[in-house]
């Protein structure tokens, strides 16, 4: 017979993660002003037209959890499940699109002269990567482990979120690029990762599994990346790994 917790936990996750998936699909939306929809406007940039397939991807895929995340609180279980075959397919075409804009932006990034243009396609490669992790396992445990699914779905949509936002943690006052990059996954991935700990706690009693397992996962790669990513290690490889050596 299941405990008060876990009778507590069937019925309100739907509210938690409703309401943080809408938190992120507005943080996604607002992220980028300055360096995608003025540009587009203003014709002042011409993307290439797999950036704009990524950036749909993108603003679909987080969409779509905030309206799927808004079913399952309203009660419509099966309605989430159909639609949920088109979030996986799109979830496919999103790391795609994702693996080949980091590519091209190193190209480009080297094109221009930059010191170390691979330093930031470290970072989008952890990101998509990770993502990508999250999602098959969250795909291969949609039917039996229904907390595990949705709790790897919501850490993979942090993966998003964070590398949106630092579109505006990169205009921050700061000379070392370091403190930068290190606050843009301090004052993103760790705050939603702590809500999810605080809500297991708060219905269950523990911290879940699967939010140990995602906080052992994504917190030491991203942590770790500015110093990987400035390295000449890294930047040493990166052309002859993305085939632009």
């Amino acid at each position: 017979m299941p405990n008060a917790d876990t009778a507590a936990a069937q019925l309100q996750p739907s509210r938690f993660f409703a309401h943080t998936a809408l938190l992120m699909a507005v943080l996604v939306f607002l992220s980028f002003p300055l360096t995608y929809y003025l540009p587009v406007l203003a014709r002042s940039h011409n993307f290439q037209l797999l950036v704009h397939i990524h950036g749909l991807a993108c603003f679909a895929w987080i969409a779509l959890l905030a309206w799927q995340t808004r079913l399952v609180a309203a009660g419509q279980v099966a309605r989430h499940r159909e639609i949920g075959l088109a979030g996986f397919a799109l979830s496919g075409g999103l790391i795609m699109s994702g693996y080949w804009v980091a590519q091209r932006a190193g190209e480009n990034r080297l094109a221009q002269g930059m010191a170390q243009p691979w330093e930031f396609t470290f970072y989008n490669l952890i990101d998509i990567s990770l993502f990508a992790l999250l999602m098959i396992g969250a795909i291969l445990l949609v039917t039996r482990h229904r907390e595990w699914h949705r709790r790897l779905i919501y850490v993979a949509a942090i993966c998003l979120v964070a590398p949106a936002l630092t579109r505006w943690t990169l205009k921050l006052p700061f000379s070392n690029p370091l403190i930068v990059d290190l606050l843009a996954y301090l004052l993103i991935t760790v705050p939603f990762l702590i809500a999810l700990a605080v809500y297991d706690r708060r219905v269950l009693g523990r911290v879940h599994a699967a939010t140990w397992t995602a906080v052992a996962a994504v917190l030491p790669l991203q942590l770790s990346s500015p110093w990987v990513a400035r390295s000449a290690w890294w930047n040493g490889i990166a052309p002859a790994l993305l085939g632009s050596g």
